[in-house]
């Protein structure tokens, strides 16, 4: 899925180009994205060229015939344009109405993997039937079309509405965004077309996929030699599996508990009472921070990369266990934390609390990665906006063609051909045609006030020497006089030089100024910033860069960002993560009534330094003869650690070639740190006595759930 993902994204950076579609037979031009007004396509501005050449040669030659013809023809182009123009409005009143069915009925919430049909409905009240237009429903990024077509056209009436169906499926754990319908209209002759879109936003969470019951590992209550995790001998009768009294029989006691050797001997029936199994407390604590909902790299060529987020694989490995404890009837417990906080729910069991917790897996999902609060100061460093203002810029030109009519969000010529956004940056290492491109404003600024010191400093010194009534300013005369024009022009020479340069070579800076205008004025709009917001954005990238995220996160469109700075810091450690987990560990040891197992699914790599906290934390619950369990989640695509018996697979000798490669050199160097972190990570925790599992890609869920359950069979780690 993440591969459809930017190959999306790709479509959608490439939207502002220049495309043409076709409604039947009738093609006709879009040079504008987002253009909401009626607009000639080429057919039209060629067909009215023509008539009025007629009409002016009729006219010059004084012939009636070609007269009556250009008139006749201009008349009809006219009551064309005039028809559709009346006929218009009823798109702005158009009804969407979407449905989503599984295989019996429409649902309100989605499932990871499983496959659904959208049905979505075009109708309007109104007396006159619209145009020809072509309906195109906006295809969530979170999910996969399969079959069926998004796109419908025809003639929208009153009781002939147009449908639409297809059939999606759906990705990883998320929501599922649908934005509405962009309806492009046409008369039939294709003169004139218009572009809007139908707003009718309908969000469904798409919960974590379940295992399925066949590939479940078995589990049993075993009896009771070797105290699994949170299954004790409970002095109370029960129908545990070992036997813990005899008595005499009562009226109403089961047949098959009499002991029918015993009731032999003694001559009367004995009834056989069973000890109690209080079942496992599982609390799995699953890391929702920014290091595992960046997009992390799915291949370890960077030629062919694929983008998912670790959070991805942890929120499928705690469906599973839930289902898989839910099936066993045992208490589990989830706590979701991250660098800001921890949400911590109490374990219990049933179908209502399952539910539960797959709905706030599926909420976390379907946020967006956050810079740390190191990463948002001013002294670390900020992402660049021009990272993320095509794709930002390309989605607004789809979803909201509104917001950036010219009409409503202009961009003056001087502000993209005598200014440069933004004139502060952060970025040290701007290249010269992109400085020169941003110091436009201070090479006019030079021009104008060197030509105001050329016309002054001479004017100063005459009046001095008339002041003065003396001779000894003569020479300085002279030569202000003669150098301040000289000045003032080679300022003016060099600055128009460079200007055109910049107008050579600055075409795609001066599109991306353009771009940043409109959407910054969209962003203004839509979340209320004061009057002075246009201006903040256009020149803090820092503000402009979180908004745009914020937006894009709104939106569910996924985008990548920078995982490293240019100092070579990652950028989302998150380590203030560490001391909230060990925290909602301490407090969930606290509130713990047997011996429980706690499944800590977090990032820990390259936080060495500050992992003193949770050490402290599991020892407590170790103490308390609680089971911990590590499970660390992978990136996808890169080769798993080997664990203790097995050899590591060797990657072979490099070719000269590739040793001189920096990509390859680079993917090498990227391996090695991340394997050395995971054995870190391992020995720090097996010197404790807590299994550290790896989570990845390659390895299934059901054998990682194995694994579990022979840690609450046995009670002794494994790793």
């Amino acid at each position: 899925m993440t591969g459809s993902y930017l190959s999306r994204s790709r479509e959608a950076n490439q939207f502002c180009a220049e495309k043409r579609f076709e409604i039947g037979t009738i093609p006709f031009r879009k040079n504008i994205p987002g253009a909401e007004k009626i607009m000639l396509t080429s057919r039209g501005c060629w067909f009215l060229f023509s008539v009025l050449v007629i009409l002016s040669l009729g006219l010059l030659r004084l012939s009636l015939p070609l007269t009556l013809l250009g008139l006749t023809l201009l008349l009809w182009f006219a009551a064309q344009w005039l028809g559709f123009l009346v006929r218009l409005p009823g798109m702005r009143r158009l009804r969407v109405e979407r449905e989503v069915w599984d295989d019996r009925s429409a649902v309100a919430t989605l499932w990871a993997g499983q496959t659904f049909e959208v049905r979505v409905r075009l109708s309007h009240d109104g007396r006159l039937p619209s145009p020809h237009v072509l309906a195109t429903d906006c295809l969530p990024f979170a999910v996969e079309q399969l079959n069926g077509s998004i796109h419908v056209q025809g003639i929208v009436q009153a009781k002939k509405p147009l449908e639409i169906t297809y059939r999606i499926r759906c990705g990883p754990a998320g929501l599922a965004r649908f934005e509405g319908v962009r309806i492009q209209s046409a008369d039939w002759q294709g003169f004139f077309y218009h572009v809007h879109f139908v707003h009718a936003v309908v969000i469904l969470p798409i919960l974590p996929a379940l295992t399925p019951r066949a590939v479940q590992p078995t589990s049993l209550k075993r009896h009771n030699l070797l105290l699994p995790p949170g299954i004790h001998r409970f002095r109370r009768p029960g129908s545990g599996s070992e036997l813990l009294d005899l008595r005499d029989y009562l009226p109403g006691d089961p047949p098959k508990t009499i002991a029918w050797k015993v009731s032999a001997r003694r001559g009367r029936l004995i009834t056989k009472e069973f000890e109690s199994e209080v079942p496992v407390r599982c609390t799995l604590f699953v890391d929702t921070s920014s290091s595992v909902r960046v997009p992390t790299p799915a291949g370890a060529s960077s030629r062919q990369i694929r983008y998912g987020k670790a959070l991805d694989r942890l929120i499928d490995i705690a469906a599973g266990v839930l289902q898989t404890n839910a099936s066993i009837r045992d208490l589990t417990g989830l706590c979701l934390f991250d660098e800001y906080g921890a949400q911590y729910v109490a374990p219990d069991r049933g179908s209502v609390h399952r539910t539960k917790c797959l709905w706030l897996l599926a909420a976390v999902a379907a946020r967006s990665a956050i810079p740390s609060s190191s990463f948002e100061s001013r002294e670390g460093g900020g992402i660049d906006p021009d990272h993320l203002l095509p794709l930002a810029y390309s989605f607004a030109a789809e979803v909201y063609p509104e917001l950036l009519r010219s009409a409503v969000n202009s961009v003056p010529w001087a502000m993209t051909w005598l200014e440069g956004f933004s004139g502060y940056s952060r970025r040290l290492h701007l290249g010269l045609l992109e400085l020169l491109h941003r110091r436009k404003s201070t090479l006019r600024t030079l021009c104008w006030w060197t030509s105001f010191w050329a016309l002054i400093l001479p004017l100063c010194l005459l009046l001095m020497r008339a002041l003065m009534r003396t001779q000894a300013l003569d020479h300085w005369l002279l030569l202000v006089v003669f150098v301040a024009p000289l000045t003032a022009l080679a300022t003016w020479a060099g600055t128009l030089f460079l200007f055109g340069v910049d107008a050579v070579a600055g075409g795609g800076k001066r599109r991306r100024d353009r771009w940043r205008k409109q959407l910054a004025a969209l962003l203004s709009a839509r979340y209320g910033l004061a009057p002075g917001g246009l201006a903040m954005l256009l020149e803090d990238d820092d503000a402009f860069s979180l908004l745009v995220q914020r937006f894009l996160s709104e939106h569910q469109v996924p985008y990548t960002l920078p995982l490293y700075s240019p100092e070579g810091r990652y950028l989302f450690a998150a380590p203030q993560k560490v001391p909230v987990l060990a925290n909602a560990l301490v407090r969930a040891v606290g509130k713990g009534r047997d011996n429980e197992l706690f499944v800590l699914l977090a990032d820990l790599l390259e936080l060495d330094d500050a992992l003193d906290p949770l050490l402290r934390a599991v020892q407590v619950a170790l103490g308390r003869h609680h089971q911990v369990v590590l499970i660390c989640p992978w990136p996808p695509g890169l080769e798993r650690p080997h664990t203790q018996g097995e050899r590591p697979v060797s990657t072979g000798r490099l070719t000269p070639a590739a040793r001189l490669d920096p990509g390859h050199l680079e993917d090498q160097v990227t391996i090695q740190r991340f394997h050395r972190a995971y054995q870190r990570l391992r020995r720090m925790f097996t010197r404790l006595g807590v299994a550290v599992l790896c989570a990845a890609e390659e390895e299934p869920i059901p054998l990682i759930l194995s694994r579990l359950e022979r840690l609450r069979n046995l009670g002794r780690p494994y790793s």
